[in-house]
């Protein structure tokens, strides 16, 4: 059996499977929260001696930036950003009424982080459904990080600087509409293909 001529000839029920799969994780997605983001960028800065060279000076960059990254997700680091409610003006009953088990993953889920490899680079995305509470959460956090992330860290590690001030997305950051499409598409496609190919083989 030729496959490639079978998926040909029955290639409309494959492609008409395709949309319905598109159309289902579209549709879909309309019923998934509907969040803004807001993004800002740190700088890692270790600490200079001499003899040091530049390689190594980045690995160790590096290495605090992913260290910091998960020092985010905790609880400790998670106090420290409420403290600040009245400075940045976010709203932290969003998390307060939850478990501690809940409260955890909703905020690894809302707190992305993100190391630039080869760089002292650290990302930080936020994810809520207010646009300006976005900005004022990654606000927070940066500035948490930006002056209190040493106590993290070994002494005379270096310097942790804001170099980009947390910036909001002009539309919607998620679901991603576009990923969802294309997924769907995919998973679509893949079961009107299997179906071909256990009828009609």
């Amino acid at each position: 059996m030729n496959y490639s001529t079978l998926f040909l000839f029955h290639r409309k029920k494959i492609v008409l499977s395709a949309a319905v799969g598109l159309a289902i994780f579209l549709i879909a997605s309309i019923f998934l929260p509907w969040e803004y983001s807001a993004t800002s960028r740190l700088l890692v800065i270790p600490s200079s001696s001499l003899g040091v060279d530049p390689y190594t000076a980045i690995k160790s960059a590096e290495r605090i930036s992913e260290n910091l990254a998960q020092v985010v997700h905790t609880s400790s680091f998670f106090d420290r950003v409420t403290k600040t409610q009245q400075q940045f003006g976010f709203d932290p009953t969003i998390f307060s009424n939850l478990s501690e088990n809940n409260r955890r993953n909703a905020w690894a889920k809302e707190v992305i982080t993100e190391v630039v490899p080869g760089t002292g680079f650290f990302n930080i995305k936020v994810y809520n459904k207010d646009k300006d509470q976005a900005v004022n959460w990654d606000s927070a956090i940066s500035f948490v990080l930006s002056n209190q992330g040493f106590d993290y860290l070994p002494s005379n590690f270096g310097q942790i600087k804001i170099v980009d001030t947390p910036l909001a997305s002009r539309f919607f950051a998620r679901p991603n509409f576009l990923m969802l499409g294309v997924l769907g598409a995919v998973v679509g496609g893949l079961l009107g293909a299997a179906y071909v190919l256990f009828k009609y083989e």
